[in-house]
């Protein structure tokens, strides 16, 4: 759960919050959200640490309020929550960290989820860039599915011939369903923060993921819908559902070395904290 802890006054009249933020995944979110605070009346200086998730706000309290400030971030379709009073420092840290070890398990299952959807996907594609299926659209034009034909083909006969003598409809309408799964469970977090972004005006790195595999699912979804379409103005009725699957899966290995390398990194810097002595002893005189 997003938090906000309140801080000793940093000058006098004002105070500093620390503001847990949800949902940022870019360079280009830190930039937003850091510029939306800084815009709210009544905020001397903020400053946004994506490593983190957190914003760091100096605020006068004449002026501005925690909820104002939460509410700023939330406009910019992030999440923002005030945290509880009786909440302690070490049990925010907790939380936190159990947020964290959470979104790394998540992203470390899906990932390798969809890595796997995305092997399955490309044997089934492979029957549908065979030469007797590309063959009645014409010559494939683009040299790395030749190569794939003439080279990966005849292995793959040999260890799953079955998938040669399906119809390619089939194949197609399986590919179509398992690109579905993977879009609707592993990458369904990319297209509602897109969705998210496309809201408040604005774009990110979840936006062009979502333009990326939207338009390659929308063409291969045509593709395989209406294959005549296509066929009469003389275009192969070629799907990219691997390609998808692939993009998703890849996008979220690097969100989970990611997430691994914060945890790593938040945890280094609680055991440094740690090192410092609980007790001193002054001596006067």
């Amino acid at each position: 759960m997003d938090r906000l802890t309140t801080a000793p006054d940093v000058k006098a009249g004002s105070k500093q919050l620390r503001i847990p933020v949800s949902g940022m995944t870019c360079a280009a979110c830190q930039a937003r959200v850091q510029k939306a605070l800084q815009r709210t009346p009544g905020v001397v200086d903020a400053s946004v640490n994506l490593m983190m998730k957190s914003a760091s706000v100096t605020y006068d309290p004449a002026v501005a309020s925690p909820e104002a400030l939460v509410d700023a971030i939330r406009d910019t379709g992030y999440g923002a929550e005030l945290a509880s009073v009786d909440q302690t420092a070490f049990e925010e840290q907790e939380a936190r960290d159990r947020s964290q070890q959470r979104e790394l398990e998540d992203l470390r299952r899906k990932a390798i989820a969809s890595g796997i959807a995305g092997i399955i996907a490309m044997i089934l594609s492979m029957p549908l860039m065979s030469a007797h299926v590309a063959g009645a659209h014409g010559a494939v034009a683009d040299p790395f599915m030749r190569w794939a034909m003439t080279s990966l083909t005849p292995a793959l006969r040999t260890v799953f011939p079955f998938l040669y003598v399906l119809p390619p409809q089939l194949l197609s309408w399986t590919l179509l369903a398992i690109t579905v799964v993977v879009m609707a469970w592993a990458g369904r977090h990319f297209y509602t923060r897109a969705w998210s972004a496309f809201r408040h005006r604005s774009a990110d790195m979840n936006t062009l993921v979502a333009v990326g595999t939207g338009a390659a699912f929308l063409y291969s979804l045509l593709a395989t819908v209406a294959p005549d379409f296509f066929v009469s103005r003389g275009v192969a009725p070629d799907v990219y559902y691997e390609a998808v699957i692939i993009i998703i899966a890849l996008i979220l290995t690097g969100n989970t070395f990611e997430a691994r390398a914060k945890r790593q990194t938040s945890t280094a810097l609680r055991a440094l904290v740690e090192l410092q002595p609980k007790t001193a002893r002054v001596v006067r005189g």
